[in-house]
This record gives C-alpha cells, structure tokens and sequence, in this order.
C-alpha cells in the first residue's frame, strides 16, 4: 500500500469512528491529506467532497413567504426545484433526520437512517430504513419510495447522489456544518423546502436565544476561559467544524485551535502535553483518554471530563444547544446559575435524547436518570455523593432558570451538566461529569472496525 492510500485508509477508519458515534450530517476528517484538509472538508464523497459552502436561509422565507414552486441552489451548485410542497421526503443522515423532526415535518419522512443514531427520535419504527447494513445509502430502497424530494447531507457520496438524480430523483444536497451558524442555514433551507417555514424560524429562534444567553453568561462570568480538549478515539476537532464552535462558545479554548488543527485530526501526545487542558470533554461512548500525558493534565488530575451524549453534540442539528448548555453549566457554574435561561423545546416530536442504560464514571452501567420534562428547561439541580465513582443524576424543571450543581467525590471537585433531553413524552437522561475512567466501549470499537473494514474494502474496488 502506497503512503497516499495509507493516509486515505487512516481518514477512513476514523471517519467511521465518527460515524459510529453519531455524527450523521457535516462529518469532516481533516488530516492534512488532500482527503478532507484544511477546513475540514468531507470525507466520503466518491467523487469529491462538498465543501464548507455557506447553506444560507432563501431569501424569501425571511420575508415571511413560504410558497411554491421555489428554485433554491445546493451545495454542490446544482439548482434544486419543487413544483410543490413535498409529501414524500427521505433524509440520509441522522442529523437531517433531527432537523426535519424539530420544524415539524416528521410526519413527511418516509425513509431514513434508522438505527442507534435517530433512536431517540419518537416516531422512527414507521419509517423504512434506507441504509445497508454497512450503514451505505441503499439507493433503491430510495428510489422505490418515490420522494418527492431527498436530502442528503454533506457525508453523503457524490456517487450516490448522481445515482439517485439519474434515477429521477429530487436531490438538496448540503454543505458541511462547520459552525452553529451553519446549523440554523440548513434548518432554515429545510423549512423552506418542505413547507414548514415557521416551524423551522420558531426553532432557530429558540437556538438563537438560548446561544446568546450562553455567551452572555460566560462572557461575564469570573472564570477565565479555560483550556479544553475535546478527545475522541484520539481524535479531535479543530478549525472548522461545529464542534469547535460550540466549545467556544460555552466559553473556553479549545486547544486544537490554538495548536493549529483544522477539521478532525488526530491529537498528539506533545500538544495535550504542552496546553494542558484543564478540561476533557468526550461524547457518550467514547472513553476517556488514560496514560500519559492525559494523567498529568490538569484536567485528569482534578477530575474534570464532561461526557455530552453523542448523538446531540456529534449531528449538527437543533440539539446541538442541549450539549452546548451542558457544557457551560460545568465550565461556568456560577455563572450560569445566575442566568435565567428561556426555555428550548424541540421535544413535539422526540423521544428520549438518550439511551434507555446510561454508561456512567468507571464503566460502571446504570439506568438513566429521568426527569418529567418539556425539553431541557433551564433548571439543573444535580447533587452528587460518592467516594469511588462519579455519576450524575439532573432535575430539570418545565421552565427557564437558574441550575445549581454541587458534588462531593471523595476530595474532587466537578461540576454537573443539564439534562439534554426533549421529548414528547416528559422524559429525558442526563450527560454526566466525571472525575473517573471513561465508559467502555468495546462494542462501538468493534462496529467501528467492522465497518471500516467494509469501507475500506469499497475504497479499494
């Protein structure tokens, strides 16, 4: 094997260590290859990926008007045209899935990715699966649903798009998600493309609001913006990427950043050496970093990680300010106690936001915490006692406020996050913050590993 195709199937296994965690919609590896470099460019694209083209709001919508027929341009430069509001519509990746699910045109979706990435969307057994086993587009499963239109997220194969626009299709194809920004884009595009015009404004504006009560909050409060590493599966993300953006935005630095890494790239042992974080934040099912230097770090030593549900901070979509308060509550505690927070609900649609068995601290598996809510409130109440193994249980109330978070460990200190669910049914899990080892996740990794192995063998042919 060449160093080119060395380098490509690296990009690749990692990219389904991503996808494996969720990320549907907006994945980017960026490992200095010409395979998705530089901003974080998509990597998955047969024929070349769509990059990270602004997917602005129409024009027309921001005028209040949401009629047809309506000519809009997609990321790939193709012009997309609807005679009519669609009745029939399929979405490819779980993010899509989440956006259509908050504007309220859930009920439209005839065809999507349904697996552990939209288990926590209410509603999804009704719908039929269009993705393989190898978690691959199956192109005429699309087809012979006849959509009316289909959207396809940026990690979606070029091929597959040509395949399904031959094939007479209606195909909105998106750029990559490489802010919070860019989310409310794609919300707003969707919302004029399937009617839903004032669901998909009411929902921006929530994640609007919410976002700015944020940045109020920790731009005033009295900890200075600390040092952060987001780590998955030694990996993170950089420059580029919504991600970043959200850790930016519940005020810290983000250590990638300052060392220079673009979309998502591997973490050296010198860079975590040298910053030092002071937090480490992973999503759900990923572990927690060990050995050194990860155990001289600030971060490690004082037991500061946050655990974010993956499927919420992973997809770029709505929820993405569920994981982004959470965040801010453990970096900014004080802070955003005082902040009266405006409710977000993006539950009308929703089940649970996370799985039935939360992983706790020490790999220790336990039944998630509920709490009868709306969505996620503002209000976090979180008491934590325990001298071994940290786990974390939230009360959210229906309701805007303040949240309140203390916790005994045997010593150390952390700080608990918000609830992140929104659901339909008034139930909801935590994330958790944690001083201790990280979840397992022996059985993500061999997903993981499997299907690169797959991928990598179409990647070969």
């Amino acid at each position: 094997m060449d160093e080119s195709r060395s380098t490509a199937t690296t990009v690749l296994i990692a990219l389904l260590a991503v996808t494996a965690m969720g990320i549907g919609s907006g994945a980017s590896i960026g490992a200095g290859t010409g395979i998705g470099a530089g901003t974080g460019a998509a990597v998955g694209n047969a024929a070349g990926p769509v990059g990270p083209a602004a997917t602005n709001p129409v024009s027309a919508q921001q005028d209040g008007a949401c009629s047809f027929p309506v000519t809009v341009t997609d990321a790939s430069g193709t012009e997309v045209s609807l005679q009519e509001e669609p009745e029939r519509i399929v979405v490819l990746a779980p993010s899509d899935a989440q956006t259509l699910w908050a504007i309220g045109a859930r009920e439209r979706v005839v065809g999507m990715p349904v697996d552990q990435f939209t288990s926590y969307l209410n509603g999804t057994e009704g719908k039929t699966d269009v993705t393989n086993d190898d978690g691959s587009v199956n192109v005429e499963q699309v087809v012979g649903l006849q959509p009316d239109v289909v959207f396809a997220a940026s990690v979606t194969p070029n091929q597959t798009v040509s395949q399904l626009r031959q094939a007479g299709i209606t195909v909105y194809q998106t750029a990559l998600a490489t802010s919070i920004e860019d989310v409310y884009g794609v919300t707003e595009r969707y919302g004029r493309l399937t009617g839903a015009c004032a669901g998909a404004n009411e929902t921006v504006e929530e994640m609007r609001t919410r976002v700015s009560e944020i940045e109020s909050a920790a731009n005033g409060s009295d900890v200075e913006e600390p040092p952060v590493l987001y780590y998955f599966y030694n990996f993170t993300a950089g420059t580029g990427t919504h991600i970043d953006d959200v850790v930016q935005t519940a005020g810290a630095r983000n250590i990638a950043v300052q060392a220079g890494i673009s979309g998502y790239q591997q973490v050296n042992a010198e860079i975590v050496a040298s910053r030092n974080p002071e937090w480490i934040v992973h999503p759900s099912g990923a572990p927690i970093p060990q050995g050194q230097p990860y155990s001289g770090t600030t971060a490690l030593q004082e037991n500061r990680t946050v655990t974010l549900e993956a499927n919420l901070i992973q997809q770029p979509g709505p929820r993405i300010v569920y994981p982004l308060t959470t965040l801010a509550r453990a970096l900014h505690p004080e802070a955003m106690n005082e902040t009266d927070l405006t409710p977000v609900d993006f539950s009308a649609s929703s089940a649970s936001e996370a799985n039935a068995n939360a992983t706790g601290a020490a790999g220790a598996t336990g039944t998630a915490t509920e709490s009868p809510i709306v969505a996620d409130g503002g209000n976090a109440t979180v008491t934590e006692t325990t001298a071994a193994a940290t786990t974390t249980t939230a009360t959210v109330s229906d309701t805007g406020g303040s949240g309140a978070a203390t916790t005994t460990n045997g010593g150390a200190t952390t700080t608990t996050g918000e609830t992140e669910a929104g659901t339909d049914t008034g139930t909801g899990a935590s994330d958790t913050t944690t001083g201790t080892s990280g979840p397992g996740f022996g059985l993500v990794a061999g997903v993981v590993a499997l299907l690169a192995v797959a991928l990598l063998a179409r990647y070969r042919s």
